[in-house]
């Protein structure tokens, strides 16, 4: 059988962080700060922290645009797919290729998941939530060892 790796553990860990962080403060969802935490975990504080960076640049660019499309457009398919291409062309125009897939994942979920909330506050709460799981991710790495090699 094998054994359970350190990575498994940090990422289990930061999870449990996450969740009990946000009880503390009352904040509601911490399904996105989880789902940071899980793909922030790597092997390395160095690999985490560009994950970290890619998925940032990616939360922000998508929520930002998200924002702006539902705000001035109503939530629509032609709208959403637009979005998804115009996303798609300028991270690739600013060589953030590494952020596009979280960047159309944050604008979906502003255009399409709104669950009553002003899309501004909910973009923002999405980039905070991302935040809050990048950083816990990569503190639980440096804590408790960042060079293995099992998951």
């Amino acid at each position: 059988m094998r054994k359970i790796g350190l990575r498994n553990i940090k990422t289990a860990i930061s999870v449990f962080i996450c969740i009990t962080i946000f009880s503390l403060l009352n904040r509601q969802d911490p399904f996105f700060a989880c789902i940071a935490t899980v793909i922030c975990m790597k092997e390395s504080v160095y690999n985490s922290y560009i994950i970290g960076k890619y998925r940032m640049i990616g939360t922000i660019f998508g929520g930002v645009l998200g924002f702006l499309l539902i705000s001035i457009f109503s939530n629509n398919a032609i709208v959403a797919a637009l979005g998804i291409s115009l996303i798609i062309y300028l991270c690739n125009s600013f060589g953030k290729q590494d952020s596009i897939v979280i960047s159309c994942v944050v604008f979906l979920a502003v255009m399409t998941n709104l669950k009553g909330v002003a899309s501004y506050i909910y973009a923002i709460d999405r980039i905070i939530d991302t935040f809050i799981g990048i950083i816990i991710a990569i503190l639980v790495n440096r804590a408790l060892g960042a060079n293995e090699t099992s998951d």
